[in-house]
């Protein structure tokens, strides 16, 4: 994790005086009066992140925050057991227009870099490093262990949301008994957004009865690089049968990672073989077609297929 902290952008302070590493960055910048933000983002690099990764996630976070500047700290661990006490950051800023020219935005980087040794302190530093009476978000990336994010209770219980990526953690990450469920959002699932939307919109055209009538099976087949968004799709299509009341008991849900060309096909089989749905989705054409006859004649429509892109994914799990 020391490559990870080389490779991202700042000036190194030292820890103790990153407020004043602050004032001197902003002493001479025309935003000197107008940097407010809205709220704090922690982003923390688990043990599976790559100092290239870690770059990635830092420009999908500085492009979020151009549309909400905000107080970002990125958590640097040092995994290494035996490496001696030590905690290192770094500070950077940006300043950029908004919607005009009198619309100055900012956003302000703290990155920290620390041993396991000097764990116990770490909640304490994040506090100071943060922004008093704003929102606090936290964003656990590639973590491998559950069982090391248990220890972040403070971060765990004081956001307003938890984030993670289901197609980057270990499957236990889905049955913890996080603190506050309800505030826990899975990434995978909400870059599934437009996905969703085009489903539920083609849907909503039928009655709940008439698409669960005589329904025998859900079957989703994927692509291999979509498996954790399509176990996202299933796992909402199930809660939208619940919601409309229908019975579940009778009905086989299937999910398989066999499909070879586009990224998604969805198939709803009938007792009944005049009913039909299939929904065809291909993200690299951006294209999906419909073909549905449900017992009031067919119908088809093609529209465009995407996933949200990350700081997209960033401000729909965040607020919404």
């Amino acid at each position: 994790m020391t490559e990870v902290f080389k490779v991202l952008p700042g000036l190194e302070v030292p820890v103790g005086r990153i407020a004043e590493g602050f004032v001197k960055l902003w002493d001479d910048s025309p935003a000197k009066e107008s940097r407010a933000v809205q709220l704090n983002l922690v982003l923390h690099l688990g043990s599976n992140t790559a100092p290239a990764d870690a770059e990635t996630q830092f420009q999908t976070t500085l492009r979020f925050a151009r549309r909400y500047p905000c107080r970002v700290v990125v958590l640097c661990p040092d995994f290494d057991e035996k490496a001696p006490p030590a905690m290192s950051a770094k500070i950077y800023g940006e300043c950029f227009f908004g919607k005009s020219k009198s619309d100055t935005r900012c956003v302000e980087f703290v990155v920290l870099h620390y041993t396991m040794a000097v764990r116990q302190y770490l909640e304490n530093q994040v506090s100071v490093c943060l922004s008093t009476d704003m929102p606090l978000y936290y964003w656990a990336h590639r973590f491998s262990s559950v069982k090391r994010m248990a220890d972040y209770q403070y971060l765990l219980t004081r956001s307003k949301r938890v984030l993670f990526d289901g197609a980057l953690v270990p499957p236990e990450a889905f049955t913890y008994p996080w603190p506050n469920q309800s505030i826990v959002r899975n990434l995978a699932y909400t870059r599934t957004l437009p996905l969703r939307q085009n489903l539920g919109q083609f849907l909503s055209r039928y009655t709940p009865a008439l698409i669960s009538a005589n329904l025998t099976s859900v079957t989703l087949r994927h692509h291999a690089a979509v498996a954790a968004e399509a176990s996202s799709l299933l796992g909402w299509l199930k809660k939208g049968f619940i919601r409309s009341g229908t019975d579940l008991t009778p009905i086989a849900f299937n999910v398989s990672s066999e499909l070879a060309n586009g990224s998604f096909e969805l198939q709803f089989c009938y007792a009944d073989a005049q009913k039909k749905f299939h929904w065809h989705a291909d993200l690299e054409k951006n294209e999906a077609h419909f073909d549905g006859d449900l017992g009031t004649g067919r119908t088809t429509l093609n529209v465009g297929a995407l996933l949200l892109n990350p700081e997209q994914m960033l401000s729909e799990a965040m607020f919404f």
